[in-house]
Parts: C-alpha cells; structure tokens; sequence
C-alpha cells in the first residue's frame, strides 16, 4: 500500500469514499483502522494521508490519530471520515478486503458519530 501526505483542511473536508464536500456542521460517519505492530505512521500523527488500495484501484484520505486523541485511546490508528452510511459500508467492505489482502490494516471499526 502505498500513501503520501495531503493536505488536512482538505482531506477533513472530503468523504474519503465518494470524495463528497462535508459540510463544518453536518453529522458525518467514522470508520477506524488498527494498523499492523509492524507499521509505524507517528511522523504523520495528526495529519491526512493519501493511500493507495490494494484491493481496489482508489486511493483514499486517513487521518492518522495523535498519541493523546480518543480516537487512539479507543484503539484506533487512523480514522476516516465519511458523509454517509451508504459511503461508510462501501468503504468498510474494501477494508475487510485490506485486512486480509493488504500489508497495513489489523482491524477496522465501523461508527456513526
């Protein structure tokens, strides 16, 4: 898999799945991701990055979670935020296929928020 760092201002403002403008106070959904022990992503904390899928032909926006977030604290490495259910489970179904299929991601975590 392969990522390089975006922008924050504009990452946090996309759908990571469909690339959707969210709005500042519109009710988004969260997916989070537990990385392999192996990776280490800290020189990123609190940033977006850009990844490259290896299951699909897409690459999509992450943020990756400080030391001190919640985010962290609930086991979370990186986050990705999405502007609805339907965009939610099409990102959480090339996840799954991630985990198993792809070098970076343990786990993956599905909310609304």
């Amino acid at each position: 898999m392969q990522y390089g760092i975006i922008p924050d201002a504009e990452a946090l403002a996309k759908c990571a799945w469909c690339q959707g403008t969210i709005q500042e106070f519109e009710d988004v959904i969260d997916l989070g991701a537990k990385l392999k022990a192996d990776i280490d992503l800290s020189e990123y904390e609190s940033h977006c990055i850009e990844l490259e899928l290896v299951s699909e032909k897409k690459s999509v926006c992450m943020l990756v979670t400080a030391s001190d977030s919640e985010a962290k604290k609930d086991g979370d490495d990186g986050m990705f935020l999405l502007c609805s259910e339907g965009c939610g489970q099409n990102l959480k179904d090339i996840l799954e296929k991630e985990v198993t299929a792809g070098p970076l991601f343990e786990s993956i975590r599905y909310d609304l928020r």
